[in-house]
């Protein structure tokens, strides 16, 4: 069993962002921590030493992605446009794995979300019913 993780910390325009991706048996989990301000290497290790097993748990809990392999469709003679083109590749790949893992852990919890509502709201529709059905016994009670 071979695990590969990898914590990233880039800025997304707004703020700073971690990613944690864990990849094993060609599945990627992936979970994320909003820094805000750029942290400093001191606020990055205390958040290992505090925070990291939360976002392990994080990550290791997300819905796994399948990882695909990219086709090479044209074929470069330079081996230096060899070089870039595998680099980018596997950067292009490694941020489209990652938000593709952070979307279905997304789209899980707000599923989980919009089950949790409309039972709240069944309910609450249903205390309501059950009031109103009181209220008209109680005023026919008396005739």
């Amino acid at each position: 069993m071979e695990t590969e993780s990898t914590f990233t910390v880039y800025f997304d325009g707004t703020f700073w962002v971690g990613v944690l991706d864990i990849v094993e048996h060609g599945t990627v989990r992936a979970a994320k921590v909003v820094f805000g301000s750029e942290p400093t290497p001191a606020e990055l290790w205390e958040f290992t030493r505090t925070g990291g097993n939360r976002l392990i748990d994080d990550a290791a809990g997300a819905p796994a992605v399948r990882m695909e392999e990219r086709s090479r469709t044209r074929s470069a003679a330079n081996p230096k446009r060899l070089a870039r083109d595998a680099a980018r590749q596997q950067r292009d790949l490694r941020a489209t794995r990652s938000e593709a893992a952070l979307a279905a852990a997304q789209e899980a919890f707000a599923k989980t979300r919009r089950m949790t509502r409309r039972e709240r709201r069944d309910a609450d529709a249903e205390h309501r019913r059950a009031a109103l059905v009181a209220k008209r016994k109680a005023k026919h009670r008396g005739r």
